[in-house]
């Protein structure tokens, strides 16, 4: 992805958000933002891919890193897709390239949430690697609905040593 891309990243941003089921806010940012979110974050190296079919941007993934320098190895996972290709292995892909790219660029971390009621993309995530590492109970709030939303980590194999070579305890 790149910054020429904002335009129809926060066309699909937008789409994504209004189903109010995935992302944490109701609609896309104002443009201006997005423009900057994706300069910032190309320009700090973060990976950032699109899924394009038939010329049109239907998916993305990004991890973007952490900028306090103690979790400077750790970053934080978004990803959509338009809802009519869900389902299909699209997002899985998406999802495992960006992953390995993150890891190819010493993110060490990645870290995501999700609404607990979003139990496909949640086994999506566990079958990646990812582990549940708690619950944030009526974290938020739709509307008049309360939502869980589940906290979910994926370690890096540089990490799972050091943890290993020091007992688990750090």
């Amino acid at each position: 992805m790149s910054v020429d891309d904002a335009v129809d990243f926060n066309r699909l941003v937008g789409i994504v958000a209004r189903e109010r089921r995935y992302l944490r806010f109701l609609d896309a940012p104002p443009m201006d933002q997005t423009v900057d979110f994706l300069r910032d974050s190309l320009d700090a190296g973060n990976p950032h891919l699109a899924a394009v079919l038939d010329g049109e941007l239907v998916g993305w993934c990004d991890i973007c890193r952490h900028s306090f320098e103690i979790e400077a190895h750790v970053g934080r996972l978004g990803i959509g897709l338009l809802p009519k290709l869900r389902g299909k292995g699209l997002g899985k892909a998406l999802l495992d390239v960006t992953i390995a790219a993150a890891e190819r660029l010493d993110f060490h971390r990645i870290e995501l949430t999700a609404f607990s009621d979003n139990r496909r993309a949640i086994a999506l995530y566990e079958t990646r690697g990812f582990v549940r590492e708690g619950m944030m109970r009526g974290a938020a709030l739709f509307g008049r609905e309360y939502r869980d939303v589940v906290l979910m980590a994926r370690l890096g194999a540089a990490l799972v040593k050091a943890r290993e070579d020091a007992g688990g305890a750090n």
